[in-house]
């Protein structure tokens, strides 16, 4: 269920970061990063913090790319709100050629062997972690895919399926394709509002 608080129920200082965040942005700050401010020092700063680091901070993986993984992880945990927006900048990352939307049937289309192998360990670490062992990693690596990069990888699985779960049992939501690509077109230029970054007068 949707909580009115997490929309209206800011501290000062988080509802002037608010407007700062949508002033960079363009649009009004989306429901997660209004989460995270709604009480930065109990989860918000440690979540932006990560969600910095994993989506933009240096990788073998290209930002569109893990843009992709963040869309493919959300369609998993069936989550309609975050697989909308990070399909959608996705797409305005990787243009045309993102294939994002063939993860439906991901399988059967062509991705890039690491991307495809990567994706298959995705799969099974969100929906049946308990099989995960040693060969799965060994299949990322024989497609290509360095430590480090299947390292980001898992990170950004951890970093999604919590998220998923929270925006769901939130009822996060965008209400028309425009409104989605709007969102994810601010998300894209404000590049994963760190508080410390993009609004320290959050952290006071």
């Amino acid at each position: 269920m949707r909580l009115r608080i997490l929309d209206r129920g800011h501290r000062l200082r988080q509802r002037l970061a608010l407007r700062a965040i949508g002033l960079i942005g363009r649009t009004d700050a989306d429901p997660v990063v209004k989460l995270s401010l709604y009480r930065p020092e109990l989860f918000g700063r440690q979540f932006l913090r990560l969600g910095e680091s994993v989506m933009r901070g240096p990788s073998d993986w290209s930002p569109g790319e893990r843009e992709l993984m963040g869309a493919f992880v959300s369609r998993l945990n069936d989550c309609r709100f975050c697989a909308g927006i990070h399909e959608g900048t996705t797409s305005l990352l990787l243009g045309p050629e993102s294939g994002v939307e063939n993860l439906s049937d991901w399988r059967e289309r062509g991705f890039e062997p690491r991307v495809a192998a990567t994706f298959g360990l995705l799969e099974k670490v969100t929906l049946s972690p308990d099989t995960v062992g040693p060969a799965d990693i060994a299949r990322v690596r024989a497609a290509g895919a360095s430590e480090a990069a299947i390292a980001d990888a898992l990170y950004l699985c951890f970093l999604f399926n919590t998220i998923n779960r929270i925006a769901n049992a939130m009822d996060f939501s965008w209400h028309t394709d425009a409104n989605r690509m709007k969102l994810a077109a601010g998300l894209n230029r404000i590049q994963y509002p760190h508080p410390e970054i993009h609004a320290p007068i959050a952290l006071g």
